[in-house]
């Protein structure tokens, strides 16, 4: 069984430019994800697949990985994630991909081995990190998990809303090509607190980020 730690990259990010390479402490952000997946035992191997070959210049030395390139299209802001899976699963023939996005810098090995573990046993065919939130919460312009007519419960005493963190997904290969989707209707949640869980996707995210690592509140 073939397992490979999957890392798309694009350089040219709209809300943040360069923000894979950008520095994040003493290191250019992309590798931390790549230290976590060489961490992970069970992974075969770990592919940047990204059309610019220049970030490979960023990556620390000792770390393995193999280098993929593709296509310029998947970097236009019009390409959605079944997109670039689709394209490289058609490269690849892996059997379970573990998709790990730079931009979550703080996700653990033991967090990427337990959902892969879940995925090998097949106990689960998906499997993502996530956070819950015990917050009131609108959508569409009515509360979400609260109601109006009743009284305000504590926050405490409310039911969680689950937010994939959208940085990690295990999925068998099958899943994506049946479904085009990274979960099944069978996935193993990981609930993962705020600061393992972080995303990166603005300046302000980046920031907070410095702030986690200054401060030591990860790893």
């Amino acid at each position: 069984m073939r397992i490979v730690g999957f890392i798309p990259s694009k350089l040219n990010s709209e809300r943040l430019p360069q923000k894979n390479v950008r520095m994040l402490g003493n290191t250019p952000l992309v590798n931390y994800v790549m230290r976590t997946l060489n961490k992970v035992e069970l992974i075969d191997d770990s592919i940047i697949f990204a059309s610019e070959p220049s970030i490979v210049k960023y990556i620390e030395k000792g770390l393995k990985y193999t280098f993929m390139e593709r296509p310029p299209y998947l970097d236009t802001n019009e390409a959605k994630v079944q997109d670039f899976v689709g394209e490289f699963l058609k490269r690849e023939k892996a059997e379970i991909i573990v998709l790990l996005h730079i931009t979550s810098p703080f996700i653990k090995p033991e967090t990427v081995s337990e959902c892969l573990k879940k995925v090998i046993s097949g106990e689960n065919d998906s499997a993502f990190a996530a956070q819950e939130v015990r917050r009131f919460a609108w959508y569409q312009g009515k509360p979400l998990n609260y109601s109006l007519e009743k009284p305000i419960p504590r926050t405490q005493d409310m039911e969680p809303i689950v937010f994939e963190q959208s940085g990690l997904y295990v999925f068998r290969r099958e899943v994506f090509v049946t479904q085009a989707q990274r979960i099944s209707s069978n996935p193993f949640i990981k609930l993962v607190n705020a600061f393992e869980g972080h995303d990166i996707d603005t300046l302000e995210d980046f920031q907070l980020a410095e702030l986690i690592l200054e401060k030591q509140l990860v790893r």
